[in-house]
């Protein structure tokens, strides 16, 4: 279904998809390293029967900048993500908004739905993901910031305090369960009750004030 319609796709967010079963060991680690890519190597994940029958029918989607990204079956069925380097939020944003009714439409198309959700969406608690964390929207903002000072003087544990009274979680400079260095990965950590670009602003005014709190130091 998803190559008939990442086929189907514009030329701005048209790409290639990628199979784990396969790809290169070379290949994996690239897209590993560039953050493009899922490891499948954690270990509550596997408890939860997250990566059963693992490599089997996972894979990865991107265009050529590799700024519009899906996984597939990583836990969930489809992860849309939409990716840059820079702080033009509004631009990640707009895409990731084209790239979602762009594979919806194609799902429609293929399928054959015309009508109701392709998503499968709840009426109130809405977006029906893999990990609790992510049910309502099923939309996480991040941004990672370079704050080696704030590090340095007040350590990861306070700068996450700080950022849960704004309303998001700060994790390790190459994302979630990953070592703290010079930067951090801010992100909303609010995912239900609220819209979509609520979330966008809540991670925003976090990024700005910590990196105000670093230009202090």
């Amino acid at each position: 279904l998803m190559d008939k319609v990442y086929a189907g796709l514009s030329p701005d967010l048209a790409g290639d998809f990628f199979l784990h079963t396969e790809m290169s060991d070379e290949q994996r680690q690239a897209l590993i390293d560039g953050h493009q890519l899922f490891r499948g190597k954690d270990k509550m994940q596997a408890a939860s029967g997250y990566h059963e029958h693992w490599p089997h029918g996972r894979g990865v989607f991107h265009n050529p900048d590799k700024t519009f990204v899906n996984w597939v079956n990583e836990g969930d069925h489809l992860r849309i993500i939409s990716m840059q380097e820079g702080g033009d939020v509004e631009a990640v944003f707009a895409r990731l908004s084209a790239g979602a009714a762009a594979i919806e439409a194609g799902v429609r198309k293929e399928t054959g739905i015309t009508e109701g959700e392709v998503f499968m969406m709840h009426p109130k608690f809405g977006s029906v993901t893999c990990c609790p964390s992510n049910i309502g929207t099923g939309m996480r903002g991040s941004v990672h910031i370079l704050v080696p000072k704030l590090i340095k003087t007040i350590g990861f544990d306070a700068i996450d305090k700080l950022a849960r009274e704004r309303n998001c979680q700060a994790r390790g400079s190459s994302g979630e369960h990953s070592e703290v260095v010079d930067r951090i990965d801010i992100s909303n950590w609010r995912r239900i009750g609220y819209p979509e670009y609520e979330l966008v602003q809540d991670m925003i005014r976090c990024a700005n004030f910590l990196a105000a709190e670093e230009d202090k130091l």
